[in-house]
């Protein structure tokens, strides 16, 4: 039976999203949020899906109102970057499970704030939404890297990541990535590192920087940790594993997905967006072509929230989904406070301290 769902933020990139959930079947919406309901009764209805529940007349400007009127038991969220932490505390305080489109918070005080309100609700889950590690060639990848006939133990690896990603949404507007430091970690580089967390789970250590760079024509205004960034992390055998992103806008070179290589015991493994290779004793033994990311992410969300919501009602991977992808902002913020501090970072350490 699916649970009942209040969705906050139905215009813009929460157009998609509103789509992927009416096609999940573990979540059921039964109520929408929206500071501007008109925007958003419209948009409900030009969705090719069929809208039940009389849906395009349930839509409330607050988690509370809509919670009043409806009983549900979990809570989407596909607000503006700067809103989310106040709603998913709103939201867990309501008694709802919650899943927020990343990231979840954009400072430390504000993810301190929230792991405050997990806490307090120990019983309910608060999943950051990482939308890329479903797709079937992310799930091929982290098996390839978790399973015994993949590589075996990691011994180093890479990612690479080029997006061609103007910030500007209209006229002389832009988004939040733009102009909130610290954030191409958190909004950019936490699409491909995500997937690593799933897999493989945080490094011991990292070092990283962040690139400035000042392009007026793609709302790259030279805010601190908006532009690209490159890390080293290294994990608990000694394995380094290094990442390069950029916001360069040139040419979709790499797409979302980017170019990874593994290194491991027992082989290696090399994905270009959705062909992967694995390797054994100087022979490919495995060449596959899978679909990566989906268009509009829609089916890549609607896998993320028929998991999430067999996480609630079974209780199967919840530990995992919900601890991986909250590592993936510490391990996001663990860069930004290297590239700082101009120093290596203990990431456990860090980890404990935001924890605390």
């Amino acid at each position: 039976m699916a649970l009942s769902t209040i969705h906050v933020g139905c215009t813009n990139f929460g157009r998609g999203r509103l789509q992927a959930h009416l096609n999940c079947k573990g979540l059921e919406p039964v109520a929408c949020v929206d500071i501007n309901p008109d925007a958003a009764r419209e948009t409900l209805l030009s969705l090719d899906e069929d809208v039940s529940n009389d849906l395009p007349n349930r839509i409330y400007t607050t988690i509370a109102e809509a919670k009043e009127k409806h009983d549900a038991e979990v809570c989407l969220i596909y607000t503006s970057t700067t809103a989310h932490t106040k709603l998913i505390i709103e939201s867990l305080n309501l008694g709802l499970h919650t899943l927020c489109v990343k990231p979840v918070a954009v400072n430390q005080n504000e993810f301190r704030q929230i792991i405050s309100a997990v806490k307090e609700n120990p019983h309910l889950m608060l999943v950051q939404s990482q939308n890329m590690r479903w797709n079937p060639a992310a799930t091929q990848m982290r098996d390839w890297l978790r399973e015994e006939d993949g590589i075996g133990e990691m011994l180093g690896g890479e990612c690479r990541f080029w997006i061609r990603q103007n910030l500007h949404v209209g006229e002389d507007s832009r988004q939040p990535d733009a102009f909130l430091e610290g954030l191409y970690f958190h909004a950019g580089a936490s699409h491909q590192l995500d997937q690593l967390v799933a897999a493989k789970g945080l490094p011991r250590h990292v070092t990283a920087y962040v690139h400035s760079r000042q392009d007026p024509v793609l709302a790259q205004t030279g805010v601190w940790g908006t532009a690209g960034g490159q890390a080293l992390m290294e994990y608990a055998n000694g394995a380094p594993f290094s990442y390069t992103g950029t916001r360069a806008a040139h040419v979709r070179m790499l797409e979302w997905s980017g170019y990874w290589m593994f290194h491991g015991e027992k082989g290696d493994l090399r994905r270009d967006t959705g062909h992967l290779q694995l390797f054994r004793e100087g022979k490919c033994v495995e060449d596959i072509q899978l679909q990566d990311v989906y268009p509009g992410l829609r089916e890549d969300d609607r896998i993320q929230l028929d998991t999430f919501a067999d996480a609630i009602a079974t209780g199967k991977n919840r530990d995992w989904l919900q601890g991986t992808t909250l590592d993936t902002w510490i391990l996001m913020e663990a860069c930004n406070e290297s590239a700082r501090t101009r120093e290596r970072v203990d990431v456990q350490s860090f980890r404990a301290k935001l924890l605390a």
